[in-house]
């Protein structure tokens, strides 16, 4: 197996505009070290159709050297500084910075992006009302380099409360939400939450008209092999035929229901956890993410299950990004309590239904907030686990850019200890070395005070060298001190209970896995001496 190393690379303060051009992105492997300096988003727009959900970011697109990035986010921020910018912005692809001249206005979230294939345009869609001054119904065209409305492209959605997902190919752009009408130069037709318009003209076809009801779509997924349109999300029926999980299929051309296909593989008895958020397809696979913390992967030919990837005890899948010969999911799963579970069948949420079985476990991995699964046999890479922090709602969105990066867009708030503002970025520096060290002993109190204590643990070992231990705090995984040696003391500490664990690196910037913890109670500067025995009476 070829293994390269990532790491997140340092954005610098210079902004440099490139020629607009699309190339295809390509793979990468580990992380590596921490950024130092980062442009990114904060704040949570009220008000938006996402409010239940709290992700700064949702979309990633790339066109030529500008990486553009939606959401319901209210600011820009760089270190202390920040900048009214909502719901979207522009940064360079290479440098990070932020693009302060790219400025288009909208008034509500945005839920999706999509470059056209000769970069001329991008394609938005959200919950927004109002692009640029102008009436916008939940999609809107715009120039890339000026971020103008384009109202040459003549495609307009009726009845629009949102637009969730959006996939390219051949002539046809494909977008999914919730909507029930469409107006073209070809006419104004039903179009019942899913439509595809030619992505030069605006026109809609008016013979691919699948009928989706009982739920929103927020997936849509074209096979350029088999002929087939995927859609994913909550709803209930596909051209008046009942649906599994917010699973449907329907034909490129006519827009029919597929039928004789293995059903969808759901892990719950539940039906209102029976939905999907995000849908793809490559070399032969369909791989589908949602609800109960799962990833299906399925043989197009027949829906036939090939491998289940599940989450546990929490963390729904909500994003899918074919890169190279890899899909990452990104998930709301935090490393400390979660492991990827690999199975050939469906492992349930609770109880399987009479008479049904748990798949077997073949594989079990740690994952923080994304995993990265081969594009040909869906299983997971073991050496894709990037060190990155996330308040809560963890990695909505995934983009791989055409200098080789991963970018990573949600809630997010670090990596290998360094900060970042809802997004960061993932690249790979060429180097050989990706082996992690040994698993370091886990911290021993070897002495403590008033507000301090002092660390010591059994050291790591590495094929090249170990370089320093960074200790953590367990119940927020952040980086509370780091040491060359294997001992570090902490001081100035407040009062309470916490715990700690060790994570060695070498180098290259691999991390071990994590050690056990150890749970320490500081008690301050609190007068605990008695005073001394009075006299009897």
């Amino acid at each position: 197996m070829n293994r390269f190393s990532w790491r997140v690379l340092p954005l610098l303060a210079i902004a440099l505009l490139a020629p607009i051009l699309i190339s295809v992105p390509r793979a990468g492997a580990e992380i590596e070290a921490g950024p130092t300096t980062f442009w990114g988003v904060e704040g949570l727009a009220s008000g938006t159709q996402n409010d239940s959900i709290r992700s700064n970011i949702f979309a990633m697109e790339q066109i030529g050297n500008r990486i553009f990035v939606g959401g319901r986010f209210t600011d820009v921020v760089h270190e202390n500084n920040v900048f009214p910018r909502p719901y979207i912005a522009a940064f360079d692809a290479n440098s990070g910075v932020w693009l302060d001249t790219w400025l288009p206005t909208f008034d509500g979230s945005i839920n999706t992006l999509q470059a056209s294939p000769d970069g001329s345009r991008l394609f938005v869609g959200g919950d927004f009302n109002n692009v640029n001054g102008q009436p916008a119904s939940s999609l809107v065209v715009l120039d890339p380099a000026t971020g103008a409305t384009d109202n040459s492209w003549s495609g307009t959605l009726t009845s629009a409360t949102n637009v969730r997902g959006m996939d390219l190919l051949g002539d046809w752009l494909y977008v999914v939400g919730a909507f029930n009408g469409v107006v073209s130069p070809v006419g104004n037709n039903s179009a019942m939450r899913a439509v595809r318009f030619n992505w030069q003209t605006g026109a809609h076809d008016p013979n691919w008209r699948p009928e989706i009801q009982g739920g929103g779509v927020w997936g849509v997924a074209a096979s350029p092999t088999d002929s087939r349109v995927y859609f994913a999300g909550s709803f209930l029926t596909v051209n008046q035929q009942a649906v599994l999980g917010g699973f449907g299929a329907v034909d490129a051309n006519a827009g029919n229901s597929i039928t004789g296909l293995d059903p969808f593989p759901i892990n719950t008895q539940n039906v209102s956890r029976q939905y999907l958020y995000d849908v793809v397809t490559v070399n032969g696979l369909v791989f589908a993410a949602g609800s109960e913390h799962f990833v299906a992967v399925m043989n197009e030919s027949d829906m036939s299950l090939e491998k289940f990837q599940f989450a546990r005890p929490r963390g729904d899948y909500q994003d899918l990004e074919v890169v190279g010969n890899r899909v990452y999911a990104g998930c709301h799963c935090r490393a400390s309590a979660v492991l990827d579970t690999t199975s050939d069948a469906v492992i349930w949420w609770g109880q399987p239904p009479p008479g049904v079985s748990d798949g077997t476990i073949e594989q079990t991995n740690e994952t923080t907030w994304v995993m990265a699964l081969n594009a040909t046999t869906g299983e997971v890479e073991e050496t894709f686990n990037p060190d990155i922090t996330a308040t809560r709602a963890g990695v909505w969105a995934i983009l791989g850019s055409d200098d080789g990066c991963l970018w990573l867009g949600g809630d997010l708030t670090g990596a290998n200890g360094s900060p970042a503002d809802g997004m960061v970025r993932l690249c790979d520096p060429g180097t050989v070395d990706t082996e992690r060290p040994s698993t370091p002993g886990k911290p021993q109190v070897t002495s403590q005070g008033a507000d301090s204590v002092d660390f010591t643990w059994n050291p790591s070992t590495d094929n090249v060298g170990v370089t320093g231990y960074n200790l953590y705090n367990n119940d927020n995984d952040q980086i509370v001190a780091s040491s060359g040696t294997n001992s570090v003391t902490l001081s100035g500490l407040s009062p309470g209970t916490n715990s700690y664990y060790m994570r060695a690196f070498d180098a290259a910037g691999n991390l071990s896995w994590r050690s056990g913890t150890t749970t320490i109670t500081i008690t301050g500067n609190a007068d605990t001496e008695r005073p001394s025995t009075p006299g009897k009476p």
